[in-house]
């Protein structure tokens, strides 16, 4: 349980450090449809159970911070609440800049399954590498 709780906490600040400075336009460095399409590999992966899948589409620092048994702990946990996937219901792709002011995609996704809905939040460097990734 303080292993989730602490890759939660290294999530969030994440989000945080993203969120510092935004804008809404994609960069001229992502192609929308390929971000759209990277972001949904990644979860269909996370919800197949193929953590080492989107752990190995993660940057460094995110490897180190969500190694694949850690998102497979906070899946297992999810999963016992959300029951199983039926459908994605939306996908949104905005453009933000990181905290150093490099260029970001943010896909927000959700999902429908058995019980409830996920909200699915992934974010991508210009090498599209996921530098954040969130959950609710």
């Amino acid at each position: 349980m303080k292993k989730i709780k602490r890759t939660v906490f290294a999530l969030m600040m994440m989000i945080f450090m993203l969120s510092g400075c935004s804008s809404t336009k994609l960069a001229d460095a992502f192609d929308e449809e390929t971000v759209k399409k990277t972001a949904q590999e990644a979860i269909d992966y996370m919800i197949a159970g193929e953590y080492e899948k989107t752990a190995a589409m993660m940057d460094s620092v995110m490897q180190e911070a969500l190694p694949a048994e850690s998102l497979g702990e906070v899946m297992g946990t999810m999963n016992g609440k959300t029951g199983a996937f039926r459908e994605y219901k939306s996908i949104a792709v905005v453009g933000q800049q990181g905290a150093q002011g490099e260029d970001m995609a943010v896909v927000v996704l959700v999902a429908a399954f058995e019980k409830c809905n996920v909200t699915y939040t992934v974010s991508f460097d210009a090498d599209m590498k996921i530098a954040g990734l969130w959950m609710k």
